[in-house]
């Protein structure tokens, strides 16, 4: 079985890939302007084919209004694929993954208890959920 090492700000970027890759698999195209936005540490300003400016959430909206009709013609605009639907695929898994790590990291960070960044994946993939493994607790564990 594979092991994965790395820092905190690693993990971070982990979960934010998996957690928009499942997103705009679930048709939340908006998601992926947001996502890539952190990513770089800075906002897109762009003037679309309309000819409007746009940046943030309108971006994302004009995004999604674009390409949604072509990828999910099935669904209405404000409609999207959830968490546990068949319809998927293995965004489920990917989903599962980043909620791992959305979980190891509201307890790094000491979240809001009521922080939705505490709720448990829910689980419906026959893959196992990963594990986080914290150096540091695991180095106590030893002595």
């Amino acid at each position: 079985m594979p092991t994965i090492k790395c820092t905190d700000e690693q993990a971070y970027l982990i979960e934010l890939c998996l957690d928009t890759m499942c997103r705009a698999s679930m048709g939340q195209l908006a998601e992926i302007i947001k996502s890539i936005e952190k990513i770089r540490g800075k906002m897109f300003e762009a003037e679309c084919p309309d000819g409007e400016e746009r940046s943030y959430y309108a971006l994302g909206s004009y995004i999604e209004e674009t390409i949604k009709p072509t990828l999910f013609p099935e669904l209405s605009p404000n409609a999207s694929y959830g968490v546990g639907q068949k319809e998927i695929g293995k965004a489920q898994v990917l989903y599962e993954m980043s909620k791992v790590l959305q979980n190891y990291r509201a307890e790094k960070e000491n979240h809001h208890e009521h922080a939705v960044s505490w709720h448990k994946p829910l689980h419906y993939s026959k893959e196992p959920l990963i594990e986080v493994i914290n150096s540091e607790e695991k180095a106590k564990s030893v002595k």
